[in-house]
C-alpha cells in the first residue's frame, strides 16, 4: 500500500515529505512509548503515534521507520519536522484516535509487525580498518538525546556494515545514551570498531543503579512523570541493551555512576 493511500484513508495532513508520499508500506505498528518502538519495531514499518516531539523521529530513525503518522490531530514540533526532512521520513497528521487509525488500516489491508521478520540476527561485514571515536552526553538535555545514536548509525551504515547489525546497535545506543540523559549529570560514550566487532562503553556520573539484577527485568523504572510524558519509562531499556548486544557488562557504583560496556560481534565468514 502506498502512503498516498494510506493519507486518504486516514483523511491526514501532510505535514512534510510530499515528494516521498509514493513510498511503500507494508506493515504498521502503534505506540507513544518509544522504548516499546524499539524493543518492537523493524525497519520499514509505518510508525503510529500520539508522541509529538523531537524523540518520535529520532526513534523512527532509529529502527529505520518510513514514515509517521501523528494521531488526535498532533504535530511534531518544528525540530521534528526539520530532522525528519533531514532522515527523508515522511510525516502525516490525522484526526482520528489510536485504535480507529490502526483499525481503519487493518481493515484496508496492512498488516501489523508481529509477522514480520526480524532481521537483528543477522550476521553483518565491516571493511577493513578501524577506529574510535567519543561524544560527550549532557544529562537532563532532553532537546539533544538521541543525537549520538544517530551519528552512530550513520557511521556504521558509512563502512558498510550489514543493515541488520546497524539496527542492534543503533538501538543499543540509543537506550544507553537515553539512560545518561535521563539519570547523569554527563557521561561520555566511546564507540570502537574493529573488523571483528562493534564496542560502545557509555560511562557516566550520576545516581547510579542500586539493585542491576532488578534494574534488568522488564518493565521495571525508576523514570519521573517528565520521563513518561516524553515516551520513556517503560522499563525496557537495559533489557533492550542486552536484547541486541552479544555480550553486555554493567559496573554502577551508586552515587556515582554506572559503566554499561556492549559489544556486538562481526563475524565476516557468515551470512544472514
Amino acid at each position: 500500500m502506498k502512503l498516498r493511500e494510506i493519507q486518504k484513508m486516514l483523511e491526514a495532513e501532510i505535514i512534510s515529505g510530499e515528494e516521498l508520499m509514493d513510498v511503500e508500506i507494508e506493515r504498521a505498528g502503534a505506540s507513544d512509548l518509544m522504548s516499546d518502538v524499539l524493543a518492537f519495531g523493524k525497519p520499514g514499518l509505518l510508525l503510529i503515534t500520539g508522541l509529538s516531539n523531537a524523540q518520535s523521529v529520532r526513534t523512527a530513525s532509529i529502527i529505520g521507520a518510513k514514515a509517521i503518522v501523528y494521531v488526535r490531530g498532533k504535530k511534531p514540533e518544528r525540530e521534528g519536522i526539520e530532522l525528519a526532512a533531514e532522515k527523508k521520513i515522511p510525516i502525516l497528521s490525522t484526526k482520528f484516535m489510536m485504535y480507529r487509525t490502526c483499525g481503519l488500516l487493518f481493515s484496508g489491508g496492512l498488516r501489523g509487525i508481529s509477522d514480520m521478520p526480524d532481521t537483528r540476527e543477522g550476521i553483518g561485514k565491516s571493511e577493513e580498518g578501524a577506529f574510535v571515536q567519543a561524544f560527550d552526553i549532557i544529562g537532563g538535555d532532553f532537546s539533544r538525546a538521541g543525537t549520538v545514536s544517530i551519528k552512530i548509525m550513520e557511521m556504521l551504515k558509512e563502512v558498510g556494515i550489514d543493515p541488520a547489525i546497524v539496527s542492534r546497535a543503533s538501538i543499543a545506543a540509543y537506550e544507553a545514551e537515553m539512560n545518561v540523559v535521563m539519570y547523569a549529570r554527563n557521561g561520555t560514550f566511546t564507540l570502537s570498531l574493529t573488523p571483528a566487532a562493534i564496542r560502545m562503553v557509555v560511562a557516566d556520573e550520576g545516581v547510579g543503579i542500586p539493585d542491576i539484577e532488578l534494574a534488568m527485568k522488564e518493565g521495571y523504572s525508576t523514570a519521573t512523570e517528565e520521563m513518561r510524558e516524553m515516551g520513556f519509562g517503560a522499563g525496557m531499556g537495559l533489557p533492550n541493551i542486552k536484547k541486541n548486544a552479544d555480550r553486555l557488562e554493567i559496573r554502577s557504583e551508586v552515587g556515582k555512576g554506572t559503566r554499561l560496556d556492549i559489544s556486538i560481534d562481526l563475524k565476516q565468514d557468515q551470512r544472514a
